[in-house]
């Protein structure tokens, strides 16, 4: 183990990224905005969101792109290794612009915004707000209550209007695939087949991954209004698809913003929070057949169906790893993971999201083998060293635990680590005085740490993940942690700069009874869940000290859900 410790070091010197295509869409209220400029800062390079919103540009991790727009405000955002999709929305400067005028241009828009969940013919498309009354050409919608529970996404779309069948065509790697294609618009094996819009994303190739319960609202635009909108390459038609996780309708004003600074004072939680139930209820169809099957040859069956259609979306198979964990043991789970690590072993996000679930079931040497992958993929994150320790800590070897985070001291002495984060220092020393006074390091120096009855710890899997944490007290009153590049762009910036995706937050235990942690989930620039890890310690820094580890996924965008709940009272905490 020595020889990776020195190996991981190296790493730091030698380590060179590539360049990588960026690519996203650019909106604002939902309408898409062209002419945003798109600079590259470090490498000079800059480029132009077309008609559509839509941009591409090259850069290497630890660039920093700049989108700027006439009336809107700038935003600044670093690359990572993994980057690879940034869809923004812009917020405009009101305050800059001429209220009759901005009025005259929204109106409309605003008006369909307001009515899209009460008018099941309105869509939200890269270009605006549609409907059959508003233009002036034919449009096909299907509401997602038409759609039969289980079916698949193009069989389902075919099945519910004249003139859409499903076909096939040749794709770019010369392999036959299932697509739409619509009636008078080319025919199969021809590059006529239907274009695809997902929430404001283009794709050529069907999106059949989608799943069909999450399917909020279909439109069919015919070929030639299609081309007006979206290019020759939609001469086939675009099939517009709206989802439920999608930011859809007129939101309440500042939803972003709407939380009380003040840590529990006059603030009360009035809103609906989604159960553990209703979270069931929205989970993708492959979770809910897996977990209704009766036995592990049917939920197998069940996989190897669905194996097909997210053969190139890790979070299946992590999420199939996790079911077949609960209902049918380790081994059945390990056969998941062994088939498919392939497809994400060099990814430190979908790695990292395995671990978390590794570690909620006490599977620590799994863990760390996970966790030396993700430090040699990242020896220039701060939290490598960070997550490093505390799975040499899991693993009872706590000579090797301190020895990393006095590693990371030393870079940051020496000027390896720039930038500064006086949180992420701060949990660090916490970290490492608790790992001094439970192992009995140094204990002539007089280590001294707060005693907390319990202490909440909360990381992110994907850094491009946007959320709020909400922190309810037993009077029902709560306190909001808004991790959202609108609300705390300085803090998002400090993360990715550094390296870290982590926050910790103390009791206050003079509210004693039963609290509550809610989440709210923004996206995370693309079409995948994140994965939140809660680590909750008990008796912290005392001789009592436990801890349980909670893996959650955030998938269901807008929605405030429950995680868990927990007490505090006047008793030191016993597990039971």
């Amino acid at each position: 183990m020595r020889m990776f410790v020195v190996f991981g070091f190296l790493l730091i010197f030698v380590n060179h990224y590539g360049q990588q295509q960026i690519q996203g869409r650019i909106s604002t209220d939902g309408i898409s905005l062209s002419d945003v400029n798109v600079s590259n800062l470090s490498s000079g390079v800059n480029t132009f969101t077309n008609k559509n919103g839509q941009y591409v540009i090259i850069a290497k991790p630890k660039d920093e792109l700049k989108f700027t727009h006439i009336g809107m405000d700038t935003i600044l955002i670093l690359i990572e290794d993994v980057t690879s999709i940034l869809n923004l929305k812009m917020q405009p400067k009101v305050e800059e612009l001429d209220e009759v005028v901005l009025i005259e241009k929204i109106g409309k828009q605003k008006r369909l915004a307001i009515d899209y969940f009460t008018d099941p013919t309105i869509v939200n498309t890269s270009f605006g707000y549609i409907s059959p009354a508003t233009i002036a050409y034919h449009l096909k919608v299907i509401d997602g209550s038409e759609f039969m529970p289980g079916s698949d996404l193009l069989s389902a779309i075919a099945s519910r209007r004249s003139g859409i069948r499903v076909g096939t065509y040749l794709d770019r790697n010369g392999v036959s695939t299932r697509t739409l294609f619509l009636r008078g618009m080319g025919s199969v094996g021809q590059k006529s087949s239907a274009l695809f819009e997902v929430d404001g994303n283009i794709f050529i190739d069907p999106p059949v991954w989608i799943d069909i319960s999450i399917v909020q609202r279909v439109a069919i635009i015919p070929g030639l209004q299609a081309v007006w909108r979206y290019g020759p390459i939609a001469n086939g038609g675009v099939v517009i698809i709206n989802t439920k996780n999608g930011v859809h309708g007129l939101r309440e004003e500042n939803s972003l913003k709407r939380y009380d600074q003040a840590r529990l004072r006059n603030n009360y939680v009035n809103e609906k929070i989604l159960s553990n139930i209703e979270k069931e209820e929205n989970l993708p169809t492959y979770m809910r057949s897996l977990n209704s099957s009766a036995n592990l040859k049917d939920a197998f069956n069940v996989y190897e169906e669905y194996s097909v259609l997210f053969s190139s979306s890790p979070h299946f198979y992590i999420d199939s790893y996790n079911l077949f964990y609960e209902k049918f043991g380790i081994n059945a789970a390990d056969n998941i993971i062994e088939s498919s690590f392939r497809r994400f072993k060099n990814n430190p996000v979908w790695l990292k999201a395995l671990a978390y679930y590794y570690e909620s079931q006490n599977r620590f040497e799994k863990a760390h083998e996970l966790y030396e992958k993700i430090f040699v993929l990242r020896p220039d994150y701060a939290q490598s060293y960070l997550d490093i320790s505390r799975s040499y800590r899991n693993l009872n070897n706590p000579e090797s635990s301190i020895s990393f985070l006095a590693r990371h001291k030393f870079l940051i002495e020496e000027g390896y680590f720039k930038g500064e984060s006086d949180d992420f220092e701060t949990l660090i020393k916490k970290e490492t005085d608790n790992l001094i006074l439970s192992n009995n390091f140094l204990n002539d120096k007089g280590i001294e740490s707060e005693v907390l009855n319990t202490r909440l710890v909360f990381e992110w899997s994907d850094s491009e993940a946007e959320f709020n944490l909400q922190f309810v007290n037993p009077n029902n009153q709560y306190f909001n942690w808004n991790h959202t590049l609108e609300n705390m762009p300085d803090r998002v910036r400090q993360e990715k700069k550094l390296g870290f995706s982590i926050t910790d937050f103390e009791v206050d235990e003079t509210f004693l009874g039963k609290w509550q942690v809610n989440a709210t989930y923004f996206g995370n620039k693309q079409l995948t869940p994140a994965y939140l890890k809660t680590t909750i310690y008990r008796n912290y820094n005392t001789v009592n000290q436990t801890k349980e580890i909670k893996v959650f996924r955030l998938d269901v965008n807008g929605a405030n859900q429950y995680l868990f709940g927990f007490n505090v009272t006047n008793e030191p905490y016993k597990s039971q």
